[in-house]
C-alpha cells in the first residue's frame, strides 16, 4: 500500500501512521451485538520509533490532557502507563519498548457505564409499564391484551432508547480512543514538544 501511497504522489508516511490506528481484529458476541457495542474496547498499536524516557514522560502529560477523566500513571525509562480511577468505565494506556519501536494499547472496559445505562433503562421500562398499566385501568379499558400490547410496546420502547444511547456511546467512545492512540502517534513519531493534544 505504501509503494502504490508513493506512486500517487502520496506520502507513505501517513499510510502507514493510518494502518497503526486500525482496531485490533475482534468480533463481538452476540450479547454485544444486542446490546449495540462491545463491552470492553481496545486499540493496538506498533511504531516503529523509538521511545525514551523524555518522551514517555511527554506521552504521560499527553494523556492526561487528553483522557477527559481523573487518572493516576508513570512514566520511566521502561515506558508510559496511565489507568482512569473512580469512574464507570476503566481506561488503561500502556506505552513500552518492544523490539526495534514502540508498542501503544488502549483499552477501556465499559461494565461500569454498561450498568448505568442499564439500570436507567430498566427503571425507565419498568416505570413506564406501571404508570401505562395504572392508565389503562383508570380509562377501564377492558380488554387484557389491549393492556398487555400497549405495556410491551412501551418497554420494548424505553429498552430500545437504552441501546441506542449505548450505541451512541460506544461510536464517541472509539472515536475518542482513536483519536488519543492518533496523539499518542504523532507526539512519538516528531520530536518530543511537536506534538498537540486534539
Amino acid at each position: 500500500m505504501k509503494a502504490i501511497a508513493e506512486e500517487l504522489g502520496m506520502d507513505p508516511v501517513l499510510i502507514e501512521r493510518a494502518a497503526h490506528l486500525m482496531p485490533a481484529g475482534s468480533s463481538e458476541s452476540a450479547l454485544e451485538r444486542v446490546l449495540g457495542g462491545p463491552i470492553k474496547l481496545r486499540l493496538d498499536a506498533y511504531l516503529a520509533a523509538e521511545l525514551t524516557e523524555e518522551k514517555a514522560a511527554h506521552l504521560l502529560a499527553l494523556v492526561r490532557a487528553a483522557a477527559e477523566q481523573q487518572g493516576e500513571g508513570e512514566a520511566t525509562a521502561s515506558g508510559m502507563s496511565w489507568h482512569s480511577v473512580g469512574d464507570g468505565s476503566q481506561v488503561l494506556v500502556n506505552v513500552h519498548p518492544e523490539g526495534d519501536g514502540t508498542r501503544v494499547r488502549l483499552m477501556m472496559d465499559r461494565r461500569g457505564g454498561l450498568a448505568i445505562i442499564g439500570t436507567f433503562s430498566l427503571l425507565g421500562a419498568l416505570s413506564v409499564g406501571i404508570v401505562t398499566l395504572i392508565g389503562l385501568e383508570t380509562l377501564d379499558v377492558s380488554s387484557v391484551v389491549v393492556g398487555w400490547t400497549v405495556f410491551g410496546g412501551l418497554v420494548t420502547g424505553a429498552l430500545a432508547a437504552g441501546r441506542a444511547v449505548w450505541a451512541s456511546n460506544t461510536r464517541k467512545v472509539r472515536d475518542h480512543m482513536s483519536s488519543l492512540l492518533a496523539t499518542i502517534s504523532r507526539s512519538l513519531e516528531d520530536d518530543v514538544g511537536g506534538a498537540s493534544v486534539e
